[in-house]
């Protein structure tokens, strides 16, 4: 059987460099995101040779589509045999439109597809989230002028100085609203707080937002590759007019500006999310499929 176990921060620069060499662009790929997620997600990682494996199984057990600089055929047959080995049925998470091509022309007519679209990714220009530009973005311009009329504000880079003051917000967000879903929120906090408490460690890049001296929110995320930014987490004061949208926009004017595309990660099926990640308008929102051996 293959070698997998959970992932720990000594693993952060083997699967960093895989995953950026490899063509693979959804969250589910990045090692910032496994490291917070993984308890949650029951995740585990393996690596053969040059070749990046995970599996999820916080449900039932389920390999993502593997990545690495090896043969795809031989990468699929290692993992079949693993799924064999483990008296497991073979269950593919993250398959695109491309790498459900890749498997029919490997395997024809093995595998039966489901297209999982509540974890598809949103992926927006770069420049859209900068200048957001036209009609379509009069709402979000609206929200910003309303914050910067109503308050004395800063942005600055998330850093060693404020990063302590990041964490005092965070907990007073949870506090201040754990009641609404206290089950997912208390979750969603733990993983916030890791991702502030591994920040370096992670390579992570982040933004903050003030309002009249305090924190009004922050941002967090890690680059994909030279073209691809993702935002992990955005939090900010709700009732705050604006600082959502505020963030969002200086985030990706003073960090992300050299980047061509900001992946904002999915919507887990969750309405209002949804809602409110198809009102910034993504380029695009790749299929995400799940392969099932039949």
């Amino acid at each position: 059987m293959l070698d997998f176990r959970p992932m720990t921060l000594g693993d952060y620069a083997w699967m960093k460099k895989l995953q950026e060499a490899s063509t693979q662009t959804a969250c589910e790929y990045l090692p910032g995101n496994i490291y917070l997620w993984g308890e949650n997600h029951h995740t585990q990682v393996c690596r053969l040779n040059e070749d990046f494996f995970a599996t999820y199984s916080e449900d039932k057990h389920c390999y993502c589509f593997p990545t690495g600089h090896g043969d795809y055929g031989t990468m699929f047959e290692a993992l079949m045999r693993d799924a064999n080995e483990r008296g497991i049925a073979f269950r593919m998470f993250g398959v695109s439109e491309e790498n459900r091509s890749m498997l029919e022309e490997l395997f024809p007519g093995r595998f039966a597809y489901q297209e999982n679209r509540d974890f598809a990714d949103y992926i927006y220009n770069a420049e859209d989230l900068i200048n957001l530009p036209g009609k379509k973005y009069h709402a979000k311009r609206n929200h910003i002028a309303a914050f910067l009329k109503s308050h004395r504000w800063e942005y600055k880079p998330l850093d060693e100085h404020n990063i302590t003051g990041c964490v005092d917000f965070q907990e007073h967000w949870f506090a201040a609203n754990a009641a609404k879903n206290p089950g997912e929120l208390a979750q969603e906090n733990k993983v916030v707080l890791a991702a502030l408490q591994n920040f370096f460690a992670l390579g992570f890049i982040g933004g903050v937002l003030y309002a009249d001296n305090a924190v009004a929110g922050f941002t967090i995320g890690e680059r994909v590759n030279s073209e691809i930014f993702c935002t992990h987490i955005e939090k900010a004061d709700g009732a705050i007019r604006g600082a959502y949208p505020m963030l969002n926009q200086q985030f990706a004017q003073n960090a992300l500006a050299g980047y061509r595309f900001i992946n904002r990660e999915e919507d887990t099926g969750d309405e209002g999310l949804r809602r409110a990640k198809l009102s910034y308008y993504p380029a695009m929102t790749p299929a995400e499929f799940l392969a099932v051996m039949i």
